[in-house]
């Protein structure tokens, strides 16, 4: 089946108000200040906090209601060794927080049982059969993970019984909270609270971390935050706020593990921890896990993870690959059953929601194939098991703007029993009510569909060339992961490309390898995911996709992943030499073979500024970026050092009419710079007393300021000069230092990179699309 539905691209802003402190504090990457801002970061200090966790200021757990009442209760069970039971869920979240909580319980002394429900016989939630067992086998108190939220039964029936039952959850609340002890979800907080993203596992740790601060133990709630990671990136918890930081903290513990279980899931897996990111969590180790609480028993995985013996570790870690095997297998088989179902029955796809049923899918992969189908169709999807006989079951995910669990809810007297959250849901129903069931729920999603627009939007950061692509600029782009809900990775395009050869990878085939070329000839490997053959477009092609760094074949290199595609509207070659953007006439003048007669022809029609670095001798007469002054044509005759010195220029002349010229005025060869710096650094030394002017030299070497800073400090470090003054506009040198060959040889790389990327700029600024290269960061 070839899906190829409209998705709308939307172009950077180019109003965007860009902060001078966020700009600076972050050496001028203005794409990274960008994607800073469209998240809502405009300071320096909220970037630190974002950036680096070490600055955040997390939210205290006790602002989680009943915080207060479940810590004290389990302090009393600790205290009088009272079995606690932990009631979890089959899921990676659910797992990790059943391991989270039963591992620091155990650390503080208590005695401890736990159940995970076996997903073919119990489904998610507490059931009253599996509590009773519970209770029976001598649990004095039951603190549940990632589910209780509707359990208002089994609350009662504890309360009924003399146990106390104490919840934590993050599913979206019921209309009354079950009669328990405490009830502890973040969707009791203000929706801008830090805390209300958290993901079970989050929840158990913020109760784990008040616990073990009051037992004066913190550091046994700081060692859980490997699991933390793993349950918040798998469920798709939204990376804002203290989610964002404890991922950051649970990352960093990942990259080093100390699990049996985690080191022996690496090894089956083939992945080198140390460069491990969200990525991997969401698509190595995490379907690892769920494979198990899809298809079979999780609660070994509690054991699993907490295990200090390898062996036993490495034996479980085998069954894991396996049951992923065997979880790919029956999705495929799923996925083209489903594919199968509409293609033979077009109207069902004409409905404002996909709800497929079967007697015979394995109920299992029913999340996972619902969730593609949302990707194929942009729709929301609902995959049923009806076995003969027995009650149809099923899960549910939908789309940003329709809340799926909402829909099923209005069906609710049809069901027996329901739960989620907006964006996923579960759900059990008997067959007779199916039809009912599928009219009700598709009303709901056209109802809450009335006035929104649920084209597929694609974001763009940013359009560029594959040459613009560094290692360097990547991994500055890569501080912002981790990357997920609430904090999308950074989305970049290249116009007019091509596939040169596709090729399937994967062991079965099932991804994609796309060489891709651009319009300079330069080709570059991207990776499709679960990619489809036929939705590669024959002809030349406009690409989104994400870049990561990868040490593929064991060398570190730029990894691009295929994210959408779209056909040319224009090509480059039939543009115009004149465009209009939104603020300037542009006047596009690079490839002119007679650049001087050119610049006649412009400089009569009005006055002018001509913006010339490099040597003053020859013609035509300019001025340096710092001399600019306003005027209603701005030249720029030589290709700029960088995309800030471009905006700087622009900012301070603010033309009607910018022309573009493309005369080299300066080498970006790291051994001409520090020659032709070392000799203007000489002639300052002799008539200015050693006095210079930042600004003055990085326009007589058409470079960037912090590009000749970084010379000024190597020749320092080498002991050609010393600083007798240094601010960060100017420094005063003499003669005779102390050499420091060791600082020398840092900077000497700092300054390759810094030239390199100016070169980058400069090959950009020559193919550019002349209105885009005003307009796009």
């Amino acid at each position: 089946m070839k899906l190829n539905l409209p998705t709308r691209w939307i172009d950077p802003d180019p109003t965007l108000d860009i902060p001078a402190e966020l700009l600076g504090g972050l050496g001028g990457n203005e794409l990274l200040v960008r994607a800073l801002v469209n998240r809502g970061i405009t300071t320096w200090d909220q970037a630190r906090g974002f950036l680096d966790p070490g600055f955040y200021q997390p939210a205290d757990p006790f602002d989680l209601p009943d915080m207060q009442a479940a810590v004290d209760r389990l302090q009393t069970a600790l205290r009088k060794g009272e079995c606690i039971g932990v009631w979890g869920d089959f899921d990676v979240d659910g797992q990790t927080a059943t391991s989270l909580l039963v591992g620091v319980l155990r650390g503080l002394g208590a005695r401890v049982q736990y159940h995970v429900p076996v997903r073919a016989q119990e489904s998610h939630g507490v059931n009253l059969p599996g509590l009773v067992k519970f209770l029976e086998a001598g649990v004095d108190l039951v603190l549940t993970c990632d589910t209780g939220i509707t359990a208002h039964d089994a609350a009662q029936f504890a309360r009924e019984q003399g146990f106390d039952f104490i919840i934590t959850d993050h599913h979206s609340l019921p209309e009354t909270l079950p009669d328990a002890y405490a009830v502890i979800n973040p969707q009791r907080l203000p929706s801008e609270h830090a805390l209300r993203t958290l993901a079970g596992v989050g929840v158990a740790y913020q109760l784990a971390k008040a616990l073990c601060d009051r037992e004066d133990k913190p550091e046994l709630a700081r060692k859980q935050m490997d699991l933390v990671a793993l349950g918040c990136v798998a469920d798709v918890a939204g990376l804002t706020g203290d989610v964002r930081y404890l991922v950051q903290l649970g990352l960093a513990q990942l990259r080093n593990p100390q699990r049996a279980g985690l080191q022996a899931i690496f090894e089956r897996a083939e992945l080198d921890p140390t460069r491990l990111t969200e990525q991997h969590i969401g698509f190595v180790i995490g379907p690892r896990l769920n494979a198990i609480g899809r298809l079979a028993d999780a609660n070994p995985v509690v054991d699993f993870l907490t295990t200090n013996d390898p062996t036993k570790a490495a034996d479980f870690a085998a069954r894991l690959e396996g049951l992923n095997s065997e979880r790919r297998f029956m999705t495929e088989q799923v996925l083209q059953g489903a594919l199968a179902m509409i293609e033979r029955d077009p109207a069902l796809a004409d409905s404002p929601v996909l709800i497929l049923n079967h007697p015979e899918w394995p109920g299992g992969v029913n999340g996972i194939v619902a969730s593609r189908l949302v990707e194929l169709f942009n729709k929301p999807a609902i995959l049923l098991t009806s076995p003969a006989g027995l009650p149809a079951s099923g899960s549910a995910r939908s789309v940003e703007g329709i809340n799926i669990t909402a829909a099923i809810a209005s069906g609710a007297d049809l069901l027996l029993g329901y739960g989620g959250h907006p964006m996923a849901a579960g759900m059990s129903l008997d067959p007779a009510n199916l039809s009912e069931f599928r009219q009700r729920v598709a009303n709901s999603v056209r109802q809450q569909a009335v006035g929104l627009d649920l084209t597929r939007r694609l974001t763009i950061d940013a359009y560029l060339h594959f040459d613009d692509l560094t290692l360097e600029t990547v991994a500055d782009l890569e501080r912002l992961a981790p990357f997920g809900a609430g904090n999308p990775a950074i989305l970049l395009a290249v116009c007019n490309v091509k596939a040169a050869e596709v090729t399937s990878i994967g062991k079965t085939g099932e991804h994609l390898q796309v060489m891709i070329e651009d319009e300079n000839g330069a080709v570059r490997r991207v990776l499709w995911w679960q990619g489809v053959r036929d939705l590669i477009p024959e002809d030349r092609f406009d690409l989104a996709f994400t870049a990561r760094t990868s040490n593929y074949r064991g060398g570190l290199e730029v990894q691009l992943e295929w994210v959408a595609s779209r056909e040319r509207v224009r090509d480059q070659s039939e543009a115009a030499n004149t465009l209009n953007s939104a603020a300037w006439q542009v006047l596009d003048y690079r490839a002119s073979s007679d650049p001087l007669k050119d610049l006649a022809m412009v400089t009569a029609k009005s006055e002018s500024v001509i913006w010339r670095e490099g040597s003053a001798n020859g013609e035509p007469k300019g001025l340096p970026r710092a001399h600019l002054v306003p005027a209603e044509i701005l030249v720029i005759w030589n290709p700029p050092p960088g995309r800030s010195e471009l905006k700087q220029a622009v900012d301070q002349v603010q033309p009607a009419v910018v022309a573009l010229f493309a005369v080299q005025a300066a080498s970006d060869d790291p051994q001409i710079f520090l020659t032709q710096l070392g000799g203007l650094v000489r002639h300052a030394l002799r008539t200015r007393a050693g006095e210079i002017a930042i600004g003055q030299f990085a326009g007589l070497l058409n470079q960037r300021e912090d590009t000749v800073r970084l010379g000024i400090r190597w020749l320092i470090a080498r002991g050609f000069v010393r600083s007798i003054e240094m601010d960060d506009q100017s420094v005063v040198l003499a003669e005779a230092g102390v050499p420091d060959m060791a600082t020398a040889s840092d900077l000497e790389k700092a300054i390759r990179i810094a030239l390199e990327e100016t070169a980058a700029f400069r090959s950009f600024y020559l193919r550019a699309d002349p209105s885009g290269l005003l307009t796009v960061s």
